[in-house]
């Protein structure tokens, strides 16, 4: 038998090794661990990357700026609509430069041209809201009894025009008003077509 010294020495040797397995086992697993880790990662990149290369590969990369369009659109009648209501209406337009009359509903409505140049206009824009902005406008508006003498000059960059309008015998004079608006929108839009 061996002495007791021995028996201890003997059995802690015996210990030791199977220690020493149990930590070698959970360094293993760990590393076994890692590498399912790594090969996971790897593998989901890797598809990751194909799949992002296909998409690139098949996607149309042409951009095309828009378009940007800074004219202002003006309707596109042809024909001037006088409002319906219980006045009698007569419009003039005339283009300053050429001289040329634009638009003329009735002889009654003609002003000639030195009776146009005394005229004392006002800078105002009080019946010119549906034109547009940047215009220099010049109005003169007359009221009698149930009749309006309306007088403009809208000057633009590349026009001048002359506006007359009258409304003669209405019977409600400020529907007549509200309608003024309207039909000197209708009136320029007209004349930058022609």
């Amino acid at each position: 038998m061996l002495p007791k010294e021995e028996k201890i020495k003997k059995a802690s040797d015996l210990e030791q090794p199977g220690l020493f397995d149990k930590e070698n086992e959970k360094e293993r697993i760990a590393k076994k661990r890692k590498v399912v880790y790594i090969a996971m990662i790897l593998t989901i990149g890797l598809s990751l990357s194909f799949w992002i290369y296909r998409s690139i590969r098949n996607f149309n990369f042409s951009f095309k700026l828009p378009e940007l369009n800074f004219t202002v659109s003006k309707p596109k009648s042809s024909k001037i609509n006088l409002p319906q209501d219980s006045a009698s209406w007569s419009v003039f337009l005339k283009r300053v430069d050429s001289n040329s009359i634009i638009y003329q509903t009735s002889d009654d409505v003609f002003f000639d041209d030195q009776q146009l140049d005394n005229i004392d206009y006002i800078d105002s824009s009080v019946y010119s809201s549906s034109l547009p902005e940047g215009l220099k406008i010049k109005e003169l508006v007359e009221e009698k009894d149930n009749n309006i003498v309306y007088v403009s000059k809208i000057i633009s960059p590349n026009q001048e025009l002359i506006l007359i309008i009258k409304i003669d015998d209405s019977k409600d004079l400020s529907q007549s008003k509200n309608l003024l608006p309207g039909l000197i929108g209708q009136l320029y839009w007209y004349s930058l077509q022609k």
